[in-house]
């Protein structure tokens, strides 16, 4: 049987480890929350741009074939995932949801993967799979801004140097109350389709804006926008989705905690009980020696 002092001992780190996990809980509910408004508040900014294109498409003729005769020419993905752990399955499921979605669809006769996380990184080669480049997550939302900058100038390496014209986005959604979704969406390239589209859109005021810059380097500023914003948005969500995993392992971890440590409770009561038990019939059977009485 453990010592009373031993056990107060596992009592305290318990304890201390319980206050751990709260704190834990804390920030991430704090980051989930500061992720979810910074993806709300891309809505506003992109419908901004999407305006803005809708306002130049009415100037002009769709380009011919703009991106139909981009498919086919290798492919780009771009995977967010974490570098932390403790949160569950995270990366794991977002792997499995790749591979299975590769296996659905030709292979191209080029492939190139930047990731973003390590672990997810490590996850990819542990499975077979090559990746270009690796990329550390962004801690906090601060560093998210130039993330996802350093991630468009590799696409533009991508696209310009390596002729990969198609690139998709893989990463988990977050859902409020929930924990992430693996999810895609094609990133490049945009389009008549979406363009056309968004062309045909009502427009929500009386007269059309006029921009006198040219509509090339109108669309070109406009188009660099709309890939940040679809970056920011999936690198967020991943964000969001981590921490809200992440929440969902430190509370069911705070239950163990709490479970364990009523046990050692109840354990540290009873060797408590048994402790001034023996020490009464010790002083029980001392005064029968000392007086002579048996009972």
């Amino acid at each position: 049987m453990e010592s009373l002092h031993a056990l107060q001992k596992h009592i305290d780190t318990s304890g201390k480890l319980q206050s751990i996990v709260g704190s834990m809980k804390t920030l991430s509910a704090v980051n989930i929350r500061q992720y979810e408004q910074a993806a709300h508040a891309l809505d506003t900014y992109q419908a901004t741009i999407e305006a803005a294109l809708q306002a130049g498409l009415n100037q002009t003729d769709l380009p011919v074939n703009r991106g139909e005769d981009e498919q086919g020419q290798g492919q780009g993905l771009v995977i967010f995932g974490s570098d932390q752990g403790l949160c569950g399955r995270f990366n794991e499921n977002l792997v499995e949801f790749l591979l299975e979605a590769q296996r659905e669809t030709a292979a191209p006769p080029k492939r190139l993967i930047l990731v973003s996380g390590a672990r997810i990184a490590a996850r990819l080669e542990a499975e077979g799979v090559e990746i270009t480049e690796m990329r550390w997550s962004p801690g906090s939302l601060a560093g998210v801004n130039r993330h996802v900058y350093e991630i468009i100038l590799a696409l533009h390496d991508w696209r310009y140097r390596q002729g990969i014209k198609r690139i998709d986005l893989f990463f988990n959604r977050h859902e409020p109350g929930g924990i992430g979704t693996p999810s895609t969406a094609p990133l490049l390239p945009l389009g008549n389709a979406w363009l056309r589209q968004l062309a045909q859109k009502d427009w929500p005021g009386t007269s059309l804006p006029y921009s006198a810059t040219p509509l090339d380097e109108l669309f070109s500023a406009l188009i660099q926008q709309y890939l940040f914003v679809a970056i920011y948005r999936a690198q967020v969500q991943s964000l969001a989705s981590e921490q809200a995993t992440r929440l969902y392992s430190l509370q069911r971890a705070e239950k163990n905690i709490e479970e364990h440590l009523e046990e050692l409770i109840a354990r540290s009561r009873n060797v408590r009980q048994s402790v001034i038990t023996s020490e009464l019939l010790d002083l029980v059977a001392g005064f029968r020696t000392v007086t002579g009485h048996d009972d």
